[in-house]
C-alpha cells in the first residue's frame, strides 16, 4: 500500500467515527486508564527532567485526552492527526491548545526540535512497510535524550516479521510484539527504558503494550 493510500483510508475512516470514538474515549476503563496514564506520566517525568524548552508531540492525538493531560501536568505540547474530524473535536475541548491535521510521517518541523513524542496507540494503523519512514521522522526530529513512548495493542503469535494484521473496529491495523517493534526502534536511534503490558480487556480483544524509550544522543 502506497503512503498516501494509507493516509487517506486512515483519515477517511477515523472521520467516520470521530464522535463515537470520542464517547468510547470518555467513557473508559478504570484499570487500562490508570496504567496508561501511568506510563503517560513517566513520559512526561522524562521531558521534565530533561529540561528543553521545546514542546513535545501527541502524535496521532485523536480527540487530544493526551495533549490535555500533558498540559494540566506542566508539559508544553501540541497535538496532530490525520483526521480533521478528530482535530475539531480536540479543539472543541480545550480551545486553548494547538492542534493541528497532520501526519506522522512529516511533522513539518526542524531536526532536534521537540522535547519527546507521544504516540499513543496511533502508530497501530501503520502498515508495516511504512513503520521505518515514521521512526525515521520521529528520530529526526527528537531532541538527544528525548522521549519516545508509543503504545500499541499486542500479539503474541506473530512470525518473524514480529507483526500480524488485526481487523481494528475503526480501521485496519496491525499487531506486534513488543520485542520487534523494541528491535525496530533501536534501529532507528531509540533506546529502550521499559515496557509495560496490559492484560486484554475482553475476551478475543488483544492486550496492549507500551514501550518506553530515549533517543539515543
Amino acid at each position: 500500500m502506497s503512503e498516501n493510500e494509507a493516509l487517506d483510508r486512515t483519515r477517511r475512516d477515523y472521520d467516520e467515527v470521530a464522535e463515537l470514538y470520542d464517547e468510547m474515549v470518555r467513557r473508559g476503563d478504570e484499570l487500562t486508564d490508570a496504567l496508561s496514564t501511568a506510563m503517560v506520566n513517566a513520559f512526561a517525568d522524562l521531558v521534565r527532567a530533561g529540561g528543553s524548552a521545546a514542546a513535545v508531540v501527541d502524535a496521532g492525538c485523536g480527540p487530544g485526552q493526551w495533549t490535555d493531560h500533558l498540559d494540566r501536568v506542566g508539559i508544553q505540547a501540541y497535538g496532530i492527526d490525520l483526521s480533521p474530524a478528530m482535530v475539531a473535536i480536540a479543539r472543541r475541548y480545550r480551545p486553548d491548545l494547538r492542534y493541528e491535521v497532520g501526519s506522522m510521517l512529516h511533522l513539518g518541523v526542524g531536526d532536534e526540535s521537540i522535547a519527546g513524542i507521544l504516540a499513543h496507540f496511533s502508530l497501530i494503523h501503520t502498515p508495516p512497510d511504512l513503520l521505518p519512514c515514521v521512526l525515521t521522522e520521529f528520530a529526526r526530529v527528537v531532541e538527544p535524550g528525548g522521549p519516545l513512548l508509543i503504545g500499541v495493542q499486542v500479539t503474541d503469535n506473530a512470525d518473524a516479521s514480529g507483526w500480524v494484521p488485526y481487523d481494528h473496529r475503526a480501521s485496519p491495523a496491525y499487531l506486534w510484539t513488543l520485542d520487534a517493534l523494541a528491535d525496530q526502534l533501536h534501529e532507528h536511534g531509540f533506546a529502550e527504558l521499559g515496557r509495560l503490558r496490559i492484560v486484554a480487556p475482553a475476551p478475543g480483544k488483544p492486550p496492549a503494550g507500551y514501550l518506553l524509550t530515549r533517543r539515543i544522543a
